[in-house]
């Protein structure tokens, strides 16, 4: 997914899915949020639950066109600034470990990316009401829901191996720095565009 892509506005078919919620395994204790910050697993599986309980409210929206559009739109946000902070920060620290399933799983997950950006172009061509958008809603969450598992089972346990607790929360904190300025750009790009 590219954090920054400019998407039109529409989307296609999706099919609703159950599958269960994933969660983190919970790593760490109270400490793992200290005042050093997340470190960078910590933070995308923040991530990953922020999105599954927007799927989940998603999919109890039933026939609600307006609910079903204001939760597409912070699914897709929330989804784009993930994607950015991974492909620019935690992807590139992983990827250049010692490790070849290291590369390997990065080249999983940003072809992943991928297929969750063009689910989101097409949901974005795609009105509520439109008998696609639930069907390709779907798909969306199926997809997201496979690459968290690809992360939280594979990649995690890679980048917590080879790059270890200090450099973890070092990525964390610049993380929670790109994140912070992604979203004050979106917000500031919503307001210049409601005063047009």
């Amino acid at each position: 997914m590219k954090g920054n892509a400019k998407h039109k506005n529409g989307s296609k078919k999706t099919t609703s899915s159950s599958a269960p919620k994933l969660t983190s395994e919970k790593t760490k204790s109270p400490q793992a949020h200290n005042d050093r910050g997340m470190d960078a697993t910590d933070l995308l599986i923040k991530d990953h639950e922020n999105v599954q309980d927007l799927f989940a409210q998603a999919e109890r929206a039933g026939e609600d066109a307006q609910k079903k559009a204001m939760l597409f739109a912070k699914i897709r946000d929330e989804l784009q600034i993930h994607t950015r902070i991974e492909e620019e920060i935690f992807y590139p620290a992983v990827a250049d470990l010692p490790v070849d399933r290291a590369k390997d799983d990065i080249e999983r997950s940003l072809q992943d990316h991928e297929e969750v950006d063009d689910l989101l172009d097409d949901l974005e061509m795609l009105s509520p009401d439109d008998s696609d958008f639930d069907e390709r809603m779907a798909e969306l969450m199926d997809a997201v829901r496979k690459h968290i598992k690809l992360e939280q089972e594979e990649v995690f346990k890679v980048a917590r191996t080879g790059l270890g607790e200090e450099k973890l929360q070092e990525l964390g904190r610049e993380m929670e720095q790109l994140k912070e300025s992604l979203k004050e750009q979106k917000m500031d790009s919503e307001g210049a565009e409601a005063s047009e």
